[in-house]
């Protein structure tokens, strides 16, 4: 068994996630992550992906990086949200092929941002989530399962289209029609489990209020 390293904010390798409703209706996710070293194992049930490190360079990341579906930095050394989120806009903008961007902001929460786009599409668009753990734990591997939930959520909606006779394109992407995360899941990594609570995290717009002695009021 090959134990994920919990002292670093990022376990690069090969990930496979398997999502399900329990009884109770909790979304469980189970994250199986083999190392970089280790030969990728023959395909079976689950989505299998590459997890990677953002590396400190912005210009001309790793061939590595480039390539994965979930890329994480780790953003510990800040001491406020707000500068963890401005680290993540940046290595959003720097990888436009990733589908998942986070930064660790701690031993149990991670800011997760999802690209509801194409990749070719320059200007980044998705949505900002903040997953926290009750205890601390491999947080490198929780945007993982924001990946393996939007995975298994777009499987499901394209079951219950091809139910009512409804066929999309090879490798339709459902987009904008995406819904957020809900606010808790289970989260299975080798022999434990985590209770994850997730939360909107985009960075707010500020909005001044209308001067009523403005000229639009005169």
């Amino acid at each position: 068994m090959i134990d994920v390293p919990t002292d670093e904010a990022v376990a690069a390798g090969h990930v496979e996630t398997r999502t399900d409703t329990g009884p109770d209706s909790v979304v469980r996710v189970r994250v199986d992550w083999r190392g970089p070293e280790v030969p990728e194992a023959r395909m079976v049930e689950g989505t299998w992906h590459l997890l990677a490190p953002a590396g400190r360079s912005l210009i001309q990341p790793a061939p590595v990086v480039q390539s994965a579906s979930v890329v994480v930095a780790d953003a510990r050394e800040y001491s406020s949200l707000q500068a963890a989120q401005e680290v993540l806009r940046k290595r959003v903008r720097s990888l436009p092929g990733a589908l998942i961007v986070a930064a660790v902001t701690s031993d149990r929460s991670v800011l997760v941002w999802q690209r509801v786009q194409p990749p070719a599409v320059w200007e980044p668009a998705g949505y900002t989530v903040l997953v926290r753990s009750d205890e601390p734990g491999p947080v490198g591997l929780y945007p993982s399962v924001i990946y393996g939930w939007i995975r298994w959520w777009g499987e499901q909606q394209l079951a219950r289209f091809a139910d009512q006779g409804v066929t999309f394109p090879l490798g339709f992407r459902f987009g904008l029609m995406q819904p957020r995360p809900p606010g808790r899941m289970d989260a299975t990594v080798l022999s434990d489990t985590y209770r994850l609570t997730i939360t909107p995290a985009d960075a707010p717009v500020a909005v001044e209020p209308p001067d009523p002695d403005g000229p639009e009021y005169r």
